[in-house]
């Protein structure tokens, strides 16, 4: 039948898309019901049918809103500011994607359902690109939990299983509207679930390669607001180093949350000599988190950083290169130096250049700091640089026993997978982990508790499909999404 009149946006299509955002938020951690995001996208691909484009726009932008308010209403503990731009400002992503999917739907159905999870990959890798990227709510990380699921972003990277969950949502959308086909869509679903079950359960199976390293996470617990306050700074040294010196066993590392000093390093070369004299009285260099700067132009070249320190020397130096918009940095403030006048609350760090490897007596690894776990590029920029292993630093202290902690420490295990290293995790107030290269967490010390995890990291022995080609499939999808727009464009509208 004949569709000539694009319809506007009633009720029913509200409650639709908000169920869908819940749905959505509802399927990351801590929560246990990571199978949502396979219906989360579903009451919006009905709402979407025979709709003007302002009214898709305005519906796929409820959707995104609702899912970003609640799982990302913890940003306003330290930023009230920069929560709202941010609920706001991702859900326009997904407005995009509303409007380009009602753009085909309105010539071809099936073409718009088929072209929807390369449309939304596309979408999901825009919002994560350049400087104001922020990959924290694509659909693929969702799915953590489900370890078998996971192991296929040794090839198809994260952004690959979101391209998978949505092609879960189309199927599933495509048996309750079909209504000769259910049983061809209901099939094709099994067998979308059947590959990569198939493969985890293999992958998992594989005895573990190479060698691994001892390592030792600290996780001080000390509040964010206590930690900078001038009166216990110095103290924080001397609580760290009492830490080091109650491990108990000989390791290979001992790793210390984001900005553990809490100072320049370069202006106090005493809290240096003391970290040095806890390494060597423990026998193992120390990673730390840090603040350096420019010494050439400390006025506008000052980082977020993380260093090593053996018994003799500061070994290395890392500059964090992927700062957290509007709170650690304004975008292009280099390029414009009066945004560095904006006061959100934040800092005005300077970016990193460089993906560090350390190398200590051969022991080579990179140390991404907070939020850079995020990021499947960076991670893969370390491996390909030669690091075996990564050593997350983090401070979630500012998040409180909100959602946020959990869905951070939730990504570490895609960046095992996709590149098959361990990581460790050392968080100031938690949550400290160890992930092993299948994703596992195999050692945790839960959120707001004070303790040292020590446990073992397998080291990289080879380098994955991901880790050669990068993020295929997102980009990919980004120069899939005009062919598909011309090619729609041939259709007749209906």
């Amino acid at each position: 039948m004949k569709r000539d009149i694009r319809e506007g946006m009633y009720f029913r299509d509200v409650v639709f898309a908000v169920a869908g955002g819940v749905l959505f938020s509802s399927s990351q951690p801590p929560f246990f019901t990571t199978f949502l995001a396979y219906f989360c996208v579903v009451p919006l691909l009905f709402v979407l049918r025979d709709k003007n484009y302002r009214s898709a726009f305005m519906l796929t932008y409820i959707w995104g809103f609702t899912s970003n308010l609640l799982s990302l209403y913890w940003i306003a503990l330290p930023t009230v500011a920069g929560m709202i731009g941010a609920v706001l400002i991702l859900s326009l992503y997904n407005g995009l994607f509303g409007v380009v999917f009602s753009f085909i739907e309105r010539r071809n159905l099936p073409l718009a359902l088929a072209a929807a999870p390369i449309l939304w990959t596309g979408m999901e890798f825009l919002r994560g690109f350049g400087r104001i990227g922020f990959p924290w709510m694509d659909i693929g990380y969702t799915q953590g939990p489900y370890i078998v699921i996971i192991q296929m972003a040794d090839i198809i990277g994260h952004r690959g299983i979101s391209f998978w969950v949505i092609v879960i949502n189309i199927l599933i959308a495509s048996i309750a509207i079909s209504e000769k086909r259910k049983w061809t869509f209901g099939l094709a679903l099994l067998v979308v679930f059947a590959i990569p079950i198939g493969y985890g359960i293999w992958r998992l199976k594989q005895p573990p390669a190479g060698e691994n390293i001892r390592i030792a996470l600290m996780q001080g617990n000390i509040s964010a607001d206590l930690k900078w306050s001038g009166r216990f700074r110095r103290k924080n040294i001397d609580y760290y180093a009492a830490m080091i010196d109650s491990i108990g066993e000989k390791v290979d590392l001992i790793v210390l949350p984001e900005t553990a000093t809490a100072y320049y390093h370069r202006n106090h070369p005493e809290i240096v000599a003391d970290l040095a004299a806890a390494s060597e009285r423990a026998g193992a260099p120390i990673l730390t988190g840090t603040l350096d700067f420019d010494p050439a132009d400390r006025k506008n070249f000052y980082y977020n950083a993380a260093m090593v320190i053996t018994s003799t020397k500061v070994a290395g130096v890392y500059h964090k290169m992927n700062l957290v918009p509007m709170s650690e940095q304004i975008p292009f403030q280099d390029i414009f130096p009066f945004l560095k006048k904006i006061d959100l609350g934040g800092s005005h760090f300077a970016r990193g250049k460089k993906a560090v490897v350390f190398d200590v007596d051969g022991m080579k690894f990179s140390s991404p700091i907070c939020y850079e776990v995020l990021f499947g590029r960076s991670a893969r920029r370390f491996a390909l640089n030669g690091a075996r292993f990564l050593a997350n630093i983090t401070n979630d202290g500012w998040f409180g026993t909100t959602p946020g902690p959990f869905q951070h420490a939730n990504f570490c295990r895609f960046r095992a997978v996709e590149n098959r290293f361990g990581i460790g995790r050392s968080a100031q107030t938690g949550i400290s982990l160890i992930v092993d290269e299948r994703g596992r967490m195999v050692g945790k010390i839960p959120l707001n508790t004070k303790g040292i995890l020590v446990g073992d990291i397998p080291l990289n022995e080879r380098t994955t499909f991901f880790t050669r080609i990068g993020d295929w499939v997102g980009t990919g999808s980004v120069f899939a999404s005009p062919i598909l727009l011309l090619l729609a464009s041939l259709f007749k509208k209906i």
